[in-house]
């Protein structure tokens, strides 16, 4: 198999275009509609007929749509071709990775072991030990993939800034495969979003983690926080880390203050993760506890401000917020209930994600495969 150099490049988000706007209004029918027909995806989507004739033409030379029937009336559906999409993603102590095929649907799952994120030191080797696990871990290397996408965690991108270049070359000697990169949170809003029936087709803000890194998506179209752009209003977006459970804890326990804590992590501090916290104040360690209760509030407050700025029809909180354990769902619901505006009062459903620590390797699969539809 051919070892040329592959391309690298990050995951679109929201194209200001005309017709970009214009593919995703109909791909975002697709993924909704099983076999639907040209007339029903122009009358769905506002876009002239013969406009959405030739797109899904163009998607069917390609290889990636079918049409069963006469070419208008009959039904348009995904093909069941080869195409598959690799995504990438993390939790503390794995890589994780999820196949997907053109529908959507997971056909691959891989857990490769890593050393845990919390404890590196922001050393540039580490991030390369990081493929050289995945590289000697996985089974997929050899096979044929249309594109692969990375999920990047926001710690690593601080640790080494070089972290998300460094894993994309990895990945596209690894896979021999184009490489796409985006944000972890990103992702996995996109995916939970995706995979929550009680999302399915509905504006959603997707709160990443206790520090409520924010995504929006409507419709096909995802807005995060840039960096680049301060003045623009996805700007709130940002992860408000001055709220970390983890952070908090850790400063805590240092102080010398009593917790189970400690013990849960053997002694070492660094170890210390928000499952961590949050199993303890299941537990009922009074310190736990009280953090978990706290930040919940505090999000709360900030998932409030961000759906009175976005208007959005439903909540959907992950990264580690919507397990049961220690009650932080029910603190954030409770917030953010008091500060609503009154006219969304009793009209923004919140819900927790379903996809757990495999959201944004899924996202990051699904995001490889909406480029592709794109860029027909």
């Amino acid at each position: 198999m051919s070892r040329n150099k592959r391309k690298i490049g990050s995951f679109s988000m929201s194209p200001e275009t005309a017709e970009g706007q214009e593919k995703l209004r109909i791909f975002n029918i697709l993924k909704s509609s099983n076999a639907a027909s040209v007339p029903d995806i122009s009358k769905n989507t506002g876009i002239n007929e013969n406009t959405a004739a030739e797109y899904i033409n163009a998607c069917v030379k390609k290889d990636l749509l079918r049409i069963s029937g006469a070419e208008k009336e009959g039904g348009v559906d995904f093909a069941e071709g080869d195409s598959a999409f690799l995504g990438i993603g993390f939790s503390n102590q794995e890589c994780v990775i999820s196949v997907l095929d053109l529908s959507g649907k997971v056909i691959n799952k891989e857990n490769i072991g890593i050393a845990p994120l919390v404890k590196m030191k922001g050393r540039v080797k580490e991030i390369k030990e990081i493929v050289e696990r995945v590289r000697g871990g996985t089974q997929l290397s050899g096979k044929a993939f249309t594109r692969v996408g990375i999920a990047v965690p926001e710690r690593l991108r601080e640790l080494v800034g070089k972290s998300p270049d460094i894993l994309a070359e990895g990945a596209a000697h690894i896979f021999n495969c184009d490489v796409l990169i985006g944000k972890a949170a990103t992702a996995a809003g996109y995916a939970e979003r995706e995979s929550a029936a009680a999302a399915a087709g509905r504006d959603a803000l997707y709160v990443h983690s206790d520090v409520g890194a924010g995504v929006v998506v409507k419709g096909d179209m995802i807005f995060e926080a840039d960096k680049e752009e301060a003045a623009k209003e996805f700007s709130y977006l940002r992860p408000w880390n001055q709220f970390s459970i983890v952070t908090t804890a850790k400063n805590l326990v240092n102080k010398g203050l009593g917790t189970d804590i400690v013990n849960m992590v053997g002694g070492d501090i660094e170890s210390i993760t928000l499952d961590v916290v949050l199993r303890a104040a299941e537990d009922r360690d009074e310190l736990a506890e009280d953090l978990v209760k706290r930040a919940g509030l505090a999000l709360g407050v900030r998932t409030a401000y961000l759906v009175n700025m976005f208007r959005p029809e439903i909540v959907i909180l992950g990264g580690g917020t919507e397990k049961k354990e220690g009650d932080f769902l029910q603190f954030v619901k409770e917030s953010a209930d008091k500060f609503y505006l009154n006219e969304l009062a009793d009209k923004v459903e919140m819900i927790p994600g379903v996809l757990g620590e495999e959201a944004s390797s899924v996202g990051a699969a699904l995001l490889c495969r909406r480029e592709v539809f794109m860029e027909v």
